[in-house]
């Protein structure tokens, strides 16, 4: 198979440590060596450390998806806290100062910077109410199941954390993606040399010649992308995705990949399932484990050629 994106990385650089190796039996006494020096053995180093790299590459990927969860989950546990203050203030303190200062509840995708002052001026607001209650009113504000100022300082600062944590890991991610492809460029430059070396070793029409793998798909067309769409399925527990057949005459498999980044990320992409013509449904929990998990999800219709296309995103919310 031709290199088509990074889930291809593994399996076409295997096709040409084969193809390499028979090669140097082939070759006997004088086995193929490219400049560097590199050799087969240089080949199947930097393919184990591209596995390396792609394991650690879906760990960290794992863990962001892990932190971006858990800060979607506090962040709607903190904002219905803060739903719930400005209820308070508005009917039971209702007439006084502190009203005018509630601030309006902000987007659940507002980024840190504006999550964090917002945090700030309820604490403040919730401060002074205790040290300076309007008549009337005997402190301390509790809100619904006895939630105090101390239970909300935690968990903002719990949230604080987790918008930390998930900076730090999407970090990570960028640096493994990084060295990933770093390896995959340095094996394919070797892999470009190796195609051109090996007609220069052997007749033209020797099978090895003719069976040499290759880099890039075979010229032909690109296939019409499908349509996918899915829900999440309380029943199950799992996504239900479906998509639109694909006419194409060269349809090889409708392969399904998942990202839990926002927008839809194609360089952490992780493999799902590669599905038969014919086929256009799949149920799924893949990265939906967990309560209040987001992923997104793609469908690639794959020609026999190598070429291939992408469906549109969508995106599946685990209750």
């Amino acid at each position: 198979m031709p290199f088509s994106g990074p889930s291809s990385y593994l399996p076409t650089t295997d096709e040409f440590i084969g193809h390499w190796t028979d090669a140097d039996l082939a070759l006997g006494l004088s086995p193929l060596v490219l400049p560097g020096p590199y050799a087969l053995a240089n080949l199947i180093a930097e393919r184990a450390l591209l596995s390396t790299a792609i394991t650690e590459l879906v760990d960290a990927t794992n863990t962001v998806e892990g932190h971006r969860t858990d800060r979607d989950n506090r962040k709607v546990a903190v904002k219905e806290r803060k739903r719930q203050f400005g209820a308070f203030v508005r009917g039971v303190l209702a007439g006084s100062s502190y009203v005018g200062r509630v601030p309006e509840l902000i987007a659940l995708e507002a980024n840190p910077g504006i999550w964090l002052i917002s945090n700030r001026d309820i604490k403040d607001i919730w401060t002074d109410i205790n040290a300076n209650p309007p008549a009337g009113f005997t402190p301390p504000l509790m809100l619904t199941g006895l939630y105090t100022l101390a239970n909300f300082t935690t968990d903002t600062a719990a949230l604080e954390t987790t918008f930390q944590n998930l900076t730090l890991a999407e970090q990570d991610e960028e640096r493994e993606v990084e060295e990933r492809d770093a390896l995959y460029r340095t094996i394919r430059a070797h892999l470009v040399l190796y195609r051109e070396a090996i007609p220069g070793r052997f007749a033209a029409d020797h099978p090895l010649v003719l069976s040499l793998p290759r880099l890039s798909p075979l010229p032909g067309h690109t296939p019409d992308a499908v349509v996918l769409s899915g829900s999440w399925n309380a029943g199950t527990s799992q996504a239900d995705l479906s998509w639109t057949e694909s006419t194409d005459p060269d349809l090889e498999s409708y392969d399904v990949f998942r990202s839990g980044a926002t927008p839809y990320n194609n360089n952490t992409e992780q493999f799902v399932a590669s599905l038969p013509p014919g086929t256009l449904t799949l149920s799924t929990n893949a990265g939906l484990t967990l309560p209040g998990s987001t992923m997104g999800f793609k469908v690639y219709v794959k020609l026999d050629t190598g070429n291939e296309k992408g469906s549109n995103a969508v995106t599946i919310d685990r209750p």
